[in-house]
């Protein structure tokens, strides 16, 4: 029997992708590199969002079984999103600030999306949740396919569109209910999580916005197209961190933690595999046939694959332990382990940066990501997990 979830991540990673391989293949290098830091944007202001309200509400559920996110909460959400989208495509590329507030403001409709989308996950109507993201493809291949010449604005009205009807089927097919939010309950579990967001934020997102912003380097694309090509991983690894919090708040199952942990320990061998031969296959067959699109240098691409691919397979991984350690309320520990990693990779995008350049800081930043993430999450985890299991009734 199929996972809703694991479903509905697919047609909502296969919506974000689509318009980005579209981009990479009609626009020149400048404007793709554009497109891309708007896009990484509005995937941060989302991130933001859900680290502040939407997941730490579902986690809480474990408790409170009224512990959904109000209305006004994803109002301010959404708008601030709006504001912070609209700087960045200002400073991202030659727009007026109209058109700018326009792409803001198509830029915040994902937040108001996955607000009702974590509702009806809530409420355990996840298949309505992966319709949702199937109505949200459909339209983003109805609009986004046609067009092949389009500019960043016409890209993310097409997305802000999507995601609004999907906004509305979701929501009308989600329970409504009138009980108080307690918020205050879970609010320090809350900042924990945004402090989390915020600061992994450095490793990889803030230094691609600077180094993009600055109109420099190239290989900001290759490394954007590469995260998109390498697109299945992180589908596989949200998916997963998905499934294990609704599962954990929702399921009887997952009461104990010895069944979250263990869980935990057979998804994150399952991610290794599957990301190591992943890599393994998209990086040569790039670097045998030669491919690249018209946005991306066909070098910069290959980089961008090397790196992103490295991270990716060892902090995918080691970072499952963390969504357990979240759903066992050690919200502080995940905390201060992703301050330890960003530390650490942007050591090396500093170090890189002063000795070599844009490139070496890339490289160098991505390597130290790689490395710290495994090096710091497991013994970690291993300490509460042992922990845990001797607490278990």
């Amino acid at each position: 029997m199929p996972r809703p979830l694991t479903i509905a991540q697919i047609l909502s990673s296969a919506a974000g992708a689509l318009p980005m391989l579209i981009a990479a293949v009609r626009m020149d290098p400048a404007a793709f590199t554009s497109f891309s830091i708007v896009t990484l944007a509005s995937a941060l202001a989302v991130g933001g969002s859900r680290a502040a309200l939407f997941q730490p509400a579902l986690i809480y559920q474990r408790i409170d079984t009224a512990s959904l996110v109000p209305a006004r909460y994803m109002v301010i959400a959404s708008s601030l999103s709006a504001l912070a989208v609209t700087g960045v495509a200002i400073a991202a590329s030659e727009l007026d600030p109209a058109e700018a507030a326009v792409i803001g403001i198509a830029g915040a409709v994902p937040v108001i999306y996955d607000w009702a989308r974590y509702r009806a996950i809530g409420a355990s109507r996840r298949w309505t949740v992966a319709i949702g993201d199937g109505i949200r493809l459909l339209l983003v291949c109805a609009t986004a396919l046609p067009l092949l010449a389009a500019n960043t604005m016409a890209f993310m009205i097409a997305i802000g569109v999507s995601c609004a009807v999907a906004t509305g089927y979701v929501l009308s097919q989600s329970p409504f209910r009138v009980k108080p939010y307690p918020y205050r309950e879970y609010r320090s579990s809350a900042l924990w999580q945004t402090l989390d967001f915020a600061v992994g934020q450095f490793v990889v997102s803030v230094p691609l916005i600077v180094l993009g912003a600055s109109g420099t380097n190239d290989l900001v694309g290759g490394v954007r197209l590469a995260q998109t090509l390498l697109g299945p991983l992180n589908l596989a690894f949200a998916a997963t961190a998905t499934n294990i919090v609704a599962d954990g708040a929702t399921h009887a199952d997952y009461r104990t933690a010895s069944a979250v942990i263990a869980r935990g320990w057979r998804s994150s061998i399952r991610l290794l595999i599957l990301s190591t031969a992943v890599v393994a296959v998209v990086a040569p067959a790039v670097w045998i046939t030669g491919w690249a699109p018209r946005g991306v240098e066909r070098d910069d691409l290959l980089l961008g694959l090397v790196l992103v691919g490295a991270s990716t397979i060892m902090t995918g991984w080691s970072s499952v332990h963390g969504v357990v350690l979240r759903v066992l309320h050690h919200q502080s520990a995940v905390t201060l382990v992703r301050i330890g990693i960003a530390s650490l990779t942007t050591a090396g995008f500093l170090i890189g940066y002063a000795f070599g350049g844009d490139e070496w800081s890339l490289i160098l930043g991505f390597g130290a990501n790689a490395i710290a993430a495994p090096l710091l999450f497991l013994p970690v985890a291993l300490f509460y997990y042992r922990r845990d299991t001797r607490e278990d009734p």
